[in-house]
């Protein structure tokens, strides 16, 4: 076992991995950016590749607050038709999906987290719960499904260290529920791959 300060290599990957999380608790990285550039750092053979990780993070704009219990939580609900929140959009513990007659679609690729547990409830009554999360990432899925199915296809890639913790409850009533690290366009090119 080497002790802190006896690896000069672990040490600064420790130091840059505790940079990349104050980057991404600050909302300066997506969780996606944050995996890869974590994966980068973990596989780093020399200081210069890992210092490739963290060359050009941006920097911070304004000092982040931290969360409180009183921080504002944000519904996002549709009736009649499909909900679906991707791109880069920030992410607060609490937040609600949900849809009635419609699909519930959620990619936190490119969300932007400023706290290390988020909450996230996706419901939908009488369509799908699909829920695209990036790789590395730590996710805890507490799913039911009343008259449908559950999927969780999640890559069997230990977390990263110091990634934030997603817990998600996804509920379906005649409805399918989703969860994967993988779109579906990525999926058909892995297929398609494999075929050549």
């Amino acid at each position: 076992m080497t002790l802190p300060g006896q690896d000069p290599l672990e040490d600064t990957k420790r130091a840059t991995q505790t940079a990349l999380e104050r980057a991404v608790g600050e909302g300066r990285l997506t969780l996606e950016e944050f995996a890869a550039r974590a994966d980068t750092v973990w596989r780093a053979d020399t200081p210069a590749e890992i210092a490739s990780a963290v060359a050009d993070l941006p920097a911070p704009v304004a000092p982040v607050l931290p969360a409180t219990e009183g921080a504002v939580k944000v519904s996002i609900s549709s009736i009649f038709d499909d909900v679906r929140r991707s791109g880069r959009f920030t992410l607060r513990s609490g937040t609600k999906v949900s849809a009635v007659f419609g699909d519930a679609k959620v990619d936190l690729r490119q969300a932007v987290i400023s706290e290390p547990v988020v909450d996230l409830t996706v419901f939908s009554c009488f369509g799908d719960v699909v829920v695209t999360v990036p790789k590395g990432v730590r996710v805890e899925v507490d799913g039911s499904v009343v008259f449908g199915s559950e999927r969780v296809e999640l890559s069997a890639e230990p977390p990263l260290p110091g990634s934030p913790l997603i817990r998600l409850h996804a509920r379906s009533i005649f409805g399918d529920v989703k969860v994967r690290d993988q779109h579906w366009t990525e999926r058909v090119k892995g297929w398609l791959d494999r075929l050549a």
